[in-house]
């Protein structure tokens, strides 16, 4: 772990260890064998790095974001505590913290190279007992396809040869009120399931509201693009990470700021200018042929 201090205390994260706000499996990262079209043997990885930026609140140091990155399981995920909890005296980032270790576990229940992911939210969810509640995602690599399962805001994008060829949807109930596992009516069954297909050199860029309320999507492909000679190495795609989340930590703090939040904010009614402050996590994983 790497921290530096700003006006936010950041924790990268590679691979696969225990940090704070970061839930991983030590093992060395495995891939996905399949047969192509052509019939030849296609070994394809997945191997991602992460920051996690918590907002500058010294009652909640360890902010309300959590995640994991299990290369063993090839998978990869992000929560986010509801902060409305606060006013009721909770720290939902328990909550978040809570599902994303329990999602870690419930991977080892898993099928070796079968991973699904909306049965590892359910047995997370199953298993959470803190209050709060917190938005999820999670993502794993099965094969050629990335199959995940998302509730809520939190979400990634799949960026090919520099042009978005997938984003997760949003789910929400109306303007800043996202969809949430935890002490609410929410639970798995409402959560969105995906698969799509991948290649070797493809991006996947997942994260919290902090990132996707603060960042349009041509401005991830942007920054992907600003760094696109970094290789797969770890050390690498923590640059990348540490690069886009300052990005986004940067449009957070502008308050003219033409962002993903004001725009949606204008079109509910509201009169937000600039970007959101908030919590920031950022994974950036890629796909690579062996």
């Amino acid at each position: 772990m790497m921290e530096t201090e700003s006006a936010h205390r950041h924790e990268v994260h590679c691979s696969d260890r225990f940090l704070d706000n970061v839930y991983g499996t030590a093992a060395a990262p495995v891939g996905r064998r399949f047969q192509s079209w052509e019939t030849s043997d296609v070994f394809l990885k997945m191997s991602a790095a992460s920051i996690h930026i918590p907002k500058d609140n010294p009652e909640k140091p360890r902010g309300e974001d959590a995640h994991f990155i299990s290369m063993e399981d090839q998978t990869i995920g992000v929560a986010d505590g509801v902060g409305g909890w606060a006013k009721v005296g909770i720290d939902s980032g328990e909550y978040a913290r809570q599902l994303m270790m329990n999602s870690v576990l419930a991977l080892k229940k898993e099928p070796r190279f079968d991973v699904n992911p909306k049965r590892v939210l359910e047995e997370a969810f199953n298993n959470t007992t803190a209050q709060g509640s917190s938005t999820a995602c999670i993502i794993t690599l099965s094969g050629d396809k990335l199959r995940a399962v998302n509730v809520g805001d939190s979400g990634f994008l799949v960026i090919r040869n520099g042009e978005v060829e997938y984003q997760s949807p949003t789910q929400q109930r109306g303007f800043n009120c996202p969809y949430q596992l935890g002490s609410t009516k929410d639970n798995p069954n409402v959560a969105v399931e995906m698969e799509f297909r991948v290649e070797a050199g493809d991006v996947i860029v997942a994260g919290t509201d902090g990132l996707m309320d603060n960042m349009h999507a041509s401005e991830i492909v942007e920054s992907v693009r600003r760094r696109r000679g970094m290789s797969e190495k770890e050390n690498m795609m923590a640059e990348q990470a540490c690069y886009m989340a300052n990005v986004a930590l940067y449009n957070s703090f502008d308050r003219y700021a033409e962002t993903p939040y004001s725009i949606a904010s204008r079109k509910a009614g509201r009169c937000h200018r600039g970007g959101k402050v908030d919590d920031i996590t950022v994974i950036i994983a890629r796909i690579i042929q062996d």
